[in-house]
């Protein structure tokens, strides 16, 4: 049994464009990581059957064959990837490997159930706790989930399935819930959720291959959910006015000791145009805490500079270390930590 050897956490900066569009670095929105090197190599001697006739190990055995085009704008570029295997585009019968969805109309409070099926004669290598999920905006494809996850090598053998089964959660995140981070390999319970076209997808390599040049593969289905409203969490204490700045103090987050202020978390509505913005939408913005609060109350109050203050458990503040630019529904925000 291969135990995770550590945990990747989704970088900051990850944007999908689908394939018609230009590209560019999004901070919460993402692209495919290639898979972490596996310790099997794969390197084992041929073996004789009884009848005489040598088979060659998986390491001489050549990758499986597919169509010359299996991309389709239903599913992300997974840019990464050497290959993109979109249930749209193929004939699922015909393909070695293909992930397959139970229903490509999905219904919130309702599991579906995503297949990934192994029809070769070569074993994939793979990690289930990587499953992926995007959604596609004005032709441009958004990482939403998982934020971070194990890396164990979790091996797919040949004429084997592997299913997901994700059930999409609604109401929560407009009673001021938290979005909670998702982990695990089977049963997927997703909030903060809006409708539209999304895309299911993992990845791997077959064992004859190289995790240099992962397969990525994935499959289009439409949400079918009223849209996500961007509202503060309830971890919001108070608010008042400190002459243009609205203050607001957070629940989050305990103090080290009695002379221990809490950080503040900084956002200021901006002009300049020529700062490398990060374009982010709704379902990335309530995954982040802070961000969502603060981006949040100055839509509410019409706030230039909101201060979000709370401890946080972390150095530098919010695990943010630089000043990052957000564009978010037309307007940009400038965002700067500052310990307490």
């Amino acid at each position: 049994m291969v135990q995770p050897s550590r945990r990747r956490v989704r970088p900051s900066r990850r944007r999908v464009l689908s394939s018609i569009c230009a590209t560019g670095g999004v901070l919460l929105a993402g692209c495919v990581d290639g898979p972490g090197e596996s310790n099997d190599t794969d390197e084992g001697d041929a073996t004789t059957g009884d009848d005489g006739e040598t088979t060659p190990s998986d390491s001489a055995q050549s990758v499986p064959e597919f169509p010359e085009d299996t991309a389709s704008d239903a599913c992300p570029p997974f840019e990464s990837a050497e290959r993109v295997v979109c249930y749209e585009a193929v004939d699922p019968e015909a393909l070695p490997i293909v992930l397959v969805p139970e229903t490509q109309s999905v219904q919130p409070d309702r599991p579906a159930e995503f297949t990934l099926r192994n029809r070769s004669e070569r074993r994939f290598e793979t990690n289930y706790y990587h499953w992926q999920l995007y959604k596609r905006v004005d032709g441009d494809w958004y990482y939403i989930a998982p934020e971070s996850w194990p890396e164990p090598l979790t091996p797919l053998a040949a004429g084997d399935d592997h299913t997901w089964t994700v059930t999409v959660a609604t109401g929560r995140v407009g009673d001021g819930d938290s979005v909670e981070r998702v982990e695990g390999t089977e049963s997927l319970t997703l909030a903060g959720l809006g409708g539209g076209h999304y895309a299911f997808g993992t990845d791997g390599w077959f064992a004859a291959g190289s995790y240099e040049d992962p397969i990525a593969l994935a499959a289009g289905f439409e949400l079918d959910a009223d849209p996500l409203r961007l509202t503060p969490t309830a971890a919001i204490a108070e608010t008042e006015w400190d002459g243009e700045t609205l203050v607001a103090r957070s629940t989050r987050g305990e103090p080290d000791g009695e002379d221990d202020r809490p950080d503040a978390f900084v956002l200021e509505r901006t002009d300049d145009t020529e700062a490398d913005a990060e374009r982010v939408i709704v379902e990335q913005v309530v995954r982040n805490d802070q961000l969502r609060d603060a981006v949040a109350l100055s839509r509410e109050r019409d706030a230039d500079r909101v201060r979000l203050e709370e401890f946080s458990d972390s150095i530098p503040p919010f695990r943010l270390d630089d000043v990052r630019t957000y564009e978010f529904r037309g307007d940009r925000y400038r965002v700067t930590t500052s310990e307490g």
